[in-house]
């Protein structure tokens, strides 16, 4: 009897990898007057896969066949032949409940299963892993301005090792690492804020009104941008 077991990895980074598949993009823009955005997908391996494709509100564990969302993917499951490529269409089709004023957050996320070949078809037990990505999908409004600027709509408030960064654009802006050298980062972890919201972190080392920081964020395209903000 031939044992199939099927293990299902969260794999949560900034890479464009989804095992063997590649996606073109570390982030997804949707600006809301494209009719549809694409998404292109590439087999690397020497066989063939199966990609499964779906958004998600931000709960990682929700099964696909229970999340509702706004948009429609086309195809949500496809078979991507070796050395081959795939297009995702991702459609917005009811847009009355999204905020205009500001971005608003999914995720899209990419589950590769590779096939199996004849050979360990015949094998007694085959562990088969199927690895999923998740990249963040955001929904831009027209009108909200340049996105470049978000980051001087930060504001810094520092009450000895606790950081509260307030972010008054209507951008999500990622944090990636702030320091006071330019060398050593003083948070832990990374952090989104979301647009006309604040996120308080602890840092490494107790920061004073007026000291200046270098603060690096991802733009559009996932590459690093390197700011100075002035702690409140």
């Amino acid at each position: 009897m031939k044992i199939t077991i099927l293990f299902f990895s969260l794999f949560f980074s900034f890479c464009s990898f989804a095992n063997n598949i590649i996606v073109n993009g570390t982030r997804f823009i949707y600006p809301s007057n494209e009719k549809e955005i694409t998404v292109q997908m590439t087999n690397s391996a020497d066989r063939p896969a199966i990609a499964q494709a779906w958004l998600d509100n931000g709960d990682p564990n929700e099964s696909p066949d229970t999340i509702k969302t706004p948009f429609q993917i086309t195809p949500p499951i496809s078979r991507i032949e070796a050395k081959g490529g795939q297009v995702l269409r991702i459609k917005l089709m009811d847009k009355q409940a999204i905020p205009t004023d500001r971005e608003s957050l999914w995720w899209l996320n990419i589950l590769d299963i590779p096939s199996l070949s004849k050979k360990e078809g015949k094998d007694q037990n085959v562990l088969q892993l199927a690895i999923r990505s998740r990249f963040k999908f955001i929904y831009r409004p027209v009108g909200l301005g340049n996105p470049e600027t978000a980051i001087k709509q930060l504001s810094f408030e520092a009450k000895g090792n606790q950081l509260t960064i307030d972010n008054k654009s209507p951008f999500y802006v990622t944090v990636t690492k702030i320091a006071l050298d330019d060398k050593t980062p003083l948070n832990t972890k990374t952090v989104m804020v979301a647009p006309f919201s604040a996120e308080t972190l602890t840092v490494k080392k107790a920061l004073k009104p007026g000291q200046l920081v270098t603060v690096n964020t991802f733009n559009d395209y996932g590459a690093d941008v390197k700011s100075s903000i002035k702690i409140k």
